[in-house]
């Protein structure tokens, strides 16, 4: 009899991930290969709803998908809620703010499926709040044993639940750098730390369409110009305003920089930070084109134009899909020393910085270094496609499941 695994998502954003997400494309990647395979799993994923998602969920044949439905009421209250924290209270990490009371009903939602089911495994995917949905209404006493923690990000706080998540099952971290950080935080066994690394679909990213990619050097009129790309979400953690800084003190002159992201996705709200980075953007004149989010079934196209990928990170990251995805296109990357990074790039397909007060100096002479000299460029190119392999979503898939039936 085929065991049912319940993927609990984190509730901001839906699956599949019509709406973008690191976290969400990474959970269908799995469903994707999970398709593909004769001995598949049977998924059951609770999502919030989005009717494009729940079109494209009509594709699955090896998942059930259950979406929660938020009222509009909820999501006017986060609206307002968003709105106080960001012009009242001046708070600076806004997305804490945009989606609170919608996780908190989801979760509740959550928590009364898994009473009235009873699912042989359960993952929680990326966010300590989820085992909220264990702790309410005693469901962590029904499924002792049988819930993991897929851990994407370093722990903010355990939200009452500290004795419900030191009984997990396994903790799946993106990268050795979230498993140290996580067991020192809670301070329990060390073997409890399963390692799965992140990945992307590589046919996806080598797949050029020459059509497309012409369509975009017309559009943004990039023809005869060096093409530098920025793709991540517009904090002050991904390093955008580093970077935007060092431009002005780049030598190289006939390049243009496609920045591709926003804060909050598809949403037409803009944080304190977005909006120093427009001023920042103007300061630069021509230098810089802001896209906007772009779909993630477009972004290899501009991965596809890009001479060199920058994601400066700052703070600890875990392990950034944007890195593997430069990889896979065959992108040289200016990166930095942050977190999991170098547990993803290596020296033969990236320029990694450290992070220090000359940071901004030296992603300004790394971008001189590459945009000058096509020799080095062409070889981190070579490297970055064949350090991509081991990134598969069909290693990821096959890990995932030696992790899972353990």
């Amino acid at each position: 009899m085929t065991k049912e695994i319940a993927i609990i998502s984190s509730g901001f954003l839906p699956i599949p991930a019509t709406k973008g997400g690191a976290v969400e494309n990474l959970i269908e990647n799995l469903l994707k290969e999970n398709e593909k395979n004769i001995e598949n799993l049977k998924f059951i994923v609770l999502s919030v709803y989005d009717l494009e998602a729940q079109k494209e969920a009509e594709k699955y044949k090896n998942v059930t998908f259950k979406f929660i439905k938020i009222p509009y009421i909820i999501k006017l209250l986060d609206k307002i809620l968003y709105f106080i924290a960001k012009k009242i209270f001046l708070k600076k990490k806004l997305q804490s703010y945009r989606y609170i009371l919608q996780r908190l009903y989801y979760l509740n939602k959550v928590s009364l499926d898994l009473k009235k089911n009873n699912y042989n495994k359960i993952i929680l995917e990326n966010h300590p709040t989820q085992f909220l949905s264990l702790k309410w209404r005693k469901n962590y006493k029904k499924y002792v044993g049988r819930y993991y923690y897929h851990c994407h990000n370093e722990f903010s706080g355990t939200y009452g639940c500290s004795k419900i998540i030191i009984q997990t099952h396994k903790f799946i971290c993106v990268s050795k750098f979230i498993a140290k950080s996580l067991q020192k935080y809670l301070n329990i066994d060390k073997n409890k730390f399963v390692i799965l690394k992140n990945s992307v679909n590589n046919d996806f990213f080598k797949k050029v369409d020459l059509k497309e990619k012409q369509k975009l050097l017309e559009k943004y009129d990039l023809f005869d110009k060096k093409i530098l790309l920025f793709t991540g979400r517009i904090i002050p953690e991904k390093g955008i305003k580093e970077l935007l800084s060092a431009l002005k003190l780049v030598k190289y002159k006939n390049f243009k920089l496609l920045v591709l992201g926003a804060s909050l996705n598809e949403l037409k709200v803009k944080t304190t930070f977005e909006e120093m980075i427009d001023k920042k953007i103007i300061e630069l004149q021509d230098k810089v084109i802001f896209t906007g989010y772009i779909p993630h079934k477009n972004i290899s196209d501009y991965y596809a134009i890009a001479d060199i990928a920058v994601l400066p990170s700052i703070w600890d990251d875990p392990a950034p899909l944007t890195i593997i995805e430069s990889l896979a296109s065959g992108v040289p990357l200016i990166t930095t020393n942050s977190g999991g990074i170098p547990e993803y790039a290596t020296s033969n397909s990236a320029i990694i910085l450290k992070r220090n007060d000359q940071l901004i100096n030296e992603i300004a002479k790394s971008i001189d270094l590459l945009l000058t000299s096509d020799d080095i460029r062409n070889k981190m190119a070579h490297s970055a496609k064949k350090d991509s392999i081991s990134f598969s979503t069909n290693n990821y898939f096959k890990n995932f499941k030696i992790i899972i039936e353990d």
